[in-house]
C-alpha cells in the first residue's frame, strides 16, 4: 500500500496549496478537502502512529540499559556521625531473554497491523467520499423527476378541469388527477428533504457547506470486469484485502504474545557492569571507587500461579485471533463473490432500465392518444406518467449502483486508491 499512501500524500499537499472555501466542487476537490478535514482519517492516523511505537518499545528489551543513581545520607551511629554521598552508573545488556525476543517480534506485528489499519482507513475515506457523493446524485435525481412529475400532473389536472367544465369528463377524473397531484407534491417535498440530508453527510466529510456537485456523464461506461472468472478475483482478494491482512497481523501479534507469556518460566541471562563512587565512611572522609562486571542469571521459581495464568490467557487470545482471521477470510470470499455478481447484475440492470424508459415513453404516448379519443381514462394516463418517471429514477439509480459496487469491489480486492476516484471524477460534468 506504499503507492496508496504516496498518492494520498500528494493529494493532501495539493489541497494545502489551495486557498479559500468553495460552495461547489468536483469529486476530486471534495476528496482533497476530506483528506485535510475528515476527523475519522485524522483519528486513524493518530492511532497508526501510536501503534507504530510498539516496534521501538519491543526492540528496547534487546538493547542495553544504562542508569545513574545518586545518593546522600546522614548516618548517626556508635561508630561516629558522618555524611555519605556518591553515585553509581549501571549498565545491563541482555544476553538471553526469550520474553524480550518474543516481545520484539510482537512489536513488529503490532506495528505492521497499525500501518495496515491506516491504509484501510484511507481506502474507507475514498469509499465514503464516493458513496456520499453518489447519495447526493441519487437525491438530486429523485428531486428532478419528482419536480417533472409534479409539473406534468399539474398540466394534466388543468386539462381535466377544463374538460370537466365543458362536460366532457366526470368529476371522478378530476378527483383522481387532484389526488395524484397531491401525492406528487408530497413526494417532491420529501425529495427536497432527502437532498438536504445527503448534502449534510457530504459536508461532514469536508467540514464546510457545499451547495452543488457535478453529475455523472451519460456516457460513463457500464461494463463487466475482466477476467470473468470469480475465482481469479477471490485469489486476488485473499492476497490484497486489507481487512484480511490486518487479521493476519493481529494473529501473529497474539501468537508472539503467547510466546512471551510462556517465556515467563524461562531463565534470563544478562551482562552487568557498574561504576560506584562514594565519599564518607565511619573511618573518615575520602572518595572510594568500585568497578564491577558480572554475568547475572535469573531463574523464576514461583509467582503464585500468575505466570501460568498469563500464559493460558495469551493462548486463548491467540485462539480467538485465529478464528477471527478465519471468519474474516470467509467474509472476504463471500463479499468478493457477491460484489462480482452484483456488478454483472448491474450491467444487465442498466441496459434493461434504459430500455424500460423507451417502453414507458411509448406506453405514455399511446395512453395519451387513447385518452384524447375517449378509450382511456385519466387514471391510465397518470399511471403511465408515473411509470415513466419511475423508470427514469430506476435507470439513474442502477448506474449509481454500478459505480458503488465497482468501488466496493476494488476495496475488497485491495486495489482501491485515489486514482480510481480521480478517474471517476473525469466522468463528472458540471450541471
Amino acid at each position: 500500500m506504499k503507492a496508496l499512501t504516496k498518492s494520498l500524500l500528494v493529494t493532501a499537499i495539493s489541497y494545502t496549496l489551495m486557498t479559500g472555501s468553495s460552495q461547489a466542487g468536483t469529486l476530486a476537490d471534495i476528496y482533497q478537502q476530506a483528506l485535510a478535514q475528515d476527523p475519522q482519517l485524522k483519528a486513524a492516523q493518530a492511532a497508526s502512529l501510536a501503534g507504530a511505537e510498539a516496534l521501538p518499545q519491543g526492540r528496547a528489551g534487546l538493547l542495553p540499559s544504562l542508569s545513574l543513581n545518586g545518593n546522600t545520607t546522614w548516618i548517626d551511629s556508635d561508630a561516629g556521625n558522618y555524611n555519605n554521598h556518591g553515585y553509581t552508573v549501571s549498565l545491563s545488556q541482555p544476553v538471553f531473554s526469550a520474553a524480550s525476543w518474543f516481545s520484539y517480534k510482537q512489536g513488529i506485528a503490532q506495528s505492521e497491523a497499525a500501518k495496515l489499519q491506516f491504509d484501510q482507513a484511507q481506502q474507507n475515506l475514498i469509499l465514503r467520499v464516493t458513496e456520499s457523493y453518489l447519495e447526493v446524485l441519487r437525491a438530486q435525481t429523485t428531486l428532478e423527476t419528482s419536480l417533472a412529475e409534479e409539473r406534468a400532473i399539474m398540466r394534466r389536472l388543468d386539462q381535466v378541469n377544463a374538460q370537466f367544465e365543458v362536460g366532457l369528463i366526470a368529476i371522478t377524473d378530476v378527483h383522481e388527477a387532484q389526488a395524484s397531484f397531491d401525492n406528487a407534491k408530497v413526494a417532491r417535498i420529501l425529495a427536497e428533504g432527502n437532498l438536504d440530508n445527503s448534502y449534510q453527510a457530504l459536508e461532514r466529510l469536508i467540514g464546510q457547506p457545499i451547495s452543488s456537485i457535478d453529475s455523472l456523464d451519460k456516457a460513463y461506461p457500464i461494463e463487466n470486469i475482466s477476467p470473468s472468472d470469480p475465482d481469479n478475483w477471490v485469489e486476488k482478494a485473499r492476497s490484497g484485502n486489507l481487512a484480511l491482512k490486518v487479521a493476519v497481523a493481529n494473529t501473529e501479534s497474539a501468537r508472539r504474545q503467547a510466546q512471551t507469556a510462556s517465556s515467563g518460566h524461562l531463565p534470563t541471562i544478562a551482562i552487568t557492569a557498574s561504576h560506584d563512587r562514594d565519599d564518607g565512611t565511619a573511618s573518615g572522609d575520602g572518595w572510594t571507587e568500585t568497578n564491577q562486571v558480572g554475568l547475572t542469571l535469573s531463574m523464576p521459581l514461583f509467582s503464585g500461579g500468575a505466570t501460568s495464568s498469563q500464559s493460558r490467557q495469551a493462548e486463548y487470545s491467540h485462539t480467538q485471533a485465529r478464528f477471527n482471521q478465519e471468519d474474516t477470510q470467509r467474509a472476504v470470499i463471500q463479499d468478493t463473490r457477491s460484489l462480482w455478481r452484483n456488478i454483472r447484475t448491474d450491467v444487465l440492470s442498466v441496459a434493461a432500465r434504459q430500455r424500460s424508459i423507451l417502453s414507458s415513453e411509448t406506453a405514455l404516448k399511446a395512453t395519451e392518444e387513447g385518452f384524447n379519443v375517449g378509450t382511456r381514462n385519466v387514471v391510465d394516463v397518470l399511471q403511465a406518467e408515473q411509470q415513466l418517471y419511475a423508470a427514469q429514477r430506476d435507470y439513474a439509480n442502477a448506474r449509481y449502483n454500478y459505480v458503488q459496487d465497482l468501488f466496493r469491489f476494488k476495496q475488497q480486492i485491495g486495489t482501491l486508491n485515489p486514482d480510481d476516484l480521480i478517474g471517476l471524477d473525469q466522468w463528472m460534468k458540471a450541471r
